[in-house]
This record gives C-alpha cells, structure tokens and sequence, in this order.
C-alpha cells in the first residue's frame, strides 16, 4: 500500500484537494475528522481537556472550539499542552484506520494531516509520499477570516502556529499551487492522480 501524506497550511485549500481525491475514488484518513471523534461527548481526551483547560471550554458537553482557539492560538505554551493531550489519542486513532484500510489491500491511502511536520509525522518511516498544497500569504490569510469569521490579528496568530509553507513545499514530493483557478487546482490534482497509481503500480510489480 502506498501511503501518501496530504497536507498544506491553514486556508490553502488543503480540504479542497482532499475532497477532488476522495471524489476519485482514493480512500483517506482525515487527521480532523479523527481530532473531532478523540473529543467527543463522554471522550476521555475530552475530560482531560476540561481539567487542563476550565470548564469554560465545554458547552452543554461539547468541546467549544473556538473558546478554546483563542486560548491556546495566542500563547504557544497552552498550544503545546493541548498537543500533548491529543495527539496521542489522535495517533492512536490514525494507526487503527490505517491498519483497517491494510487489510482492505487498497494500493493507495491518502492521510490528510494539517500538521504533518509540526507531528513528525513524515519521520515515522511509513509515508511514502508527501503532497503540500500552498498558496501566497495574503491569500491564505483572507480566506481564513472570511472562513472563520476571524480579525488580522487572530488569523495571523493561527498561520504562525503553523510550520511556514515554504519549509513545508521544500520537503514536498508533489506541490499543489492553490493560488489560481479552480479548473487549475482540478488539472493539478488529475496529473496528480496519475502519478500516484503509476507509483503504486510501479510498486507492486518490484
């Protein structure tokens, strides 16, 4: 199986390219859908989010997240405790999907992690392929207000959370530039198609 990492940075349309290759066919692993299903009502991951953070975060039993973005998002000590309580239950969630989609025998499995480098998760030995999707700052930041209903400040204050995306393209084996129009991100992620299953095939014929 090959398994391909898909990530960007925050509002560059990383989702968007997830979905083009979802609509193709390709099986994913969404790092966000598991960080919402780690929380959920009852969690235990939701509990020690309460502890370390004040009930304030919860409403009627649900994580509040924008309550809680505004906390750990201007403060890089808050950001790194609330990491080192989801990320290992966001790990072991993402290994069991994986191991479920191996034993489907699928050839190509795409992992959309928003924070691939900032996880390390590239260093683990087992992605084969990493795709970044980038665009221009000012782009990214004006989609992030308008998306999130954010001020400057706040939307400045999550993209610097964040690995700097030309770190992130230099490490890239595929680049998606989200900078033009759709029908161009489309082609992208068409060509893009090709080359994984030529890889794939490629493979399993050595």
């Amino acid at each position: 199986m090959l398994l391909v990492g898909l990530t960007g940075g925050i509002a560059t349309g990383k989702s968007t390219v997830s979905g083009m290759l979802r609509d193709a066919g390709l099986p994913i692993v969404d790092a966000d859908v598991v960080a919402r299903e780690v929380v959920e009502p009852g969690t235990p991951t939701l509990e020690k989010i309460k502890l370390a953070f004040g009930p304030s975060v919860i409403d009627n039993g649900v994580l509040n997240r924008r309550r809680l973005g505004d906390i750990v998002f201007s403060n890089s000590q808050e950001l790194a405790r609330l990491n080192d309580i989801m990320q290992p239950a966001i790990s072991r969630a993402m290994a069991d999907k994986i191991n479920f989609w191996r034993m489907q025998q699928v050839p190509i499995l795409i992992l959309d992690v928003p924070l691939l480098f900032e996880r390390h998760y590239e260093k683990d030995g087992k992605i084969d392929k990493i795709i970044v999707v980038t665009t221009d700052e000012s782009t990214q930041l004006e989609r992030l207000k308008l998306r999130n209903q954010l001020s400057d400040s706040q939307a400045r204050n999550r993209v610097r959370s964040q690995l700097p995306l030309t770190d992130k393209v230099a490490r890239a084996d595929f680049v998606i530039d989200n900078n033009q129009d759709q029908q161009s991100l489309k082609q992208q992620v068409t060509d893009l198609i090709e080359n994984l299953k030529e890889i794939a095939a490629n493979d399993n014929t050595n």
